[in-house]
């Protein structure tokens, strides 16, 4: 009875050794044998998956939002058109509308500037004889040739002279040469003088006179200008210069 027993226990003896020996091997036998079986059962059940969801349905699909407007049903199942493909009907090129062309605004019209507005004359009548400060003119009573620094308008003797500008009388007397004559002084150091005139002057010195006053009346009094019919003897000087009447005051 005894040979038996012994014998077992050295079998179990020998297999712990074995274990001991071979067990890490033995562990990664089984592990390796554990991981093929899932990855086999993966592989198989995979398929059958696939093949599932595949497979057609009896429920109905639903399309959540989906109108029932049928202009929106007849857009969805309108063909495509690729963007970049040729339109298959021609759209007509839109005809500009004609834009009217703004009426041009003539520009305003410059008005010329006028000159400055020459006084009245102190009488009306021809220039018998003329202005020559720079240049000579035959004297019929003198028979000489001379310079003339004024006009001589004729006028009927008795005739009203006038004064062409307001201001002051500086002078009245009678000259051996020019006869009765009356000198105003004007604003812008201006001056007239009167000449010829009859004896009835009618202004005296410092009197104030405006333009178109009478200050007397046309004379034969000049005896250097006798020979002439009956005239005023009209001069203007400027700051003491004898200018041309006819750039001040209108003449003839």
């Amino acid at each position: 009875m005894e040979e038996p027993k012994k014998e077992t226990n050295d079998r179990m003896e020998r297999f712990r050794l074995f274990l001991r020996n071979n067990g890490f091997y033995i562990a990664l036998v089984v592990c390796l044998v554990v991981i093929g079986g899932a990855i086999l059962l993966l592989a198989i059940q995979k398929p059958e998956e696939e093949q599932s969801a595949a497979a057609p349905t009896d429920a109905p699909i639903v399309v959540v939002g989906q109108s029932d407007d049928e202009r929106l049903q007849a857009l969805l199942h309108a063909p495509t058109v690729h963007p970049f493909s040729p339109a298959k009907t021609s759209v007509p090129t839109p005809v500009p509308t004609p834009v009217p062309l703004a009426t041009a605004v003539p520009e305003p019209t410059k008005k010329p500037s006028s000159a400055p507005s020459k006084a009245a004359p102190p009488v009306s009548g021809e220039i018998v004889f003329g202005y020559a400060a720079d240049k000579l003119l035959y004297s019929v009573t003198l028979d000489q040739w001379t310079t003339h620094t004024a006009v001589d308008i004729k006028a009927d003797a008795g005739t009203p002279v006038k004064c062409v500008f307001a201001g002051t009388v500086e002078r009245v007397s009678k000259d051996d040469a020019l006869g009765w004559t009356v000198s105003v002084t004007h604003a812008n150091g201006r001056a007239t003088l009167y000449a010829n005139l009859g004896e009835d002057v009618r202004v005296k010195v410092g009197d104030r006179v405006n333009a178109g006053d009478t200050i007397g009346t046309v004379g034969t009094s000049a005896i250097s200008e006798c020979a002439l019919p009956p005239h005023l003897h009209f001069a203007i000087t400027v700051d003491g210069a004898p200018k041309d009447p006819a750039k001040y005051v209108r003449l003839g």
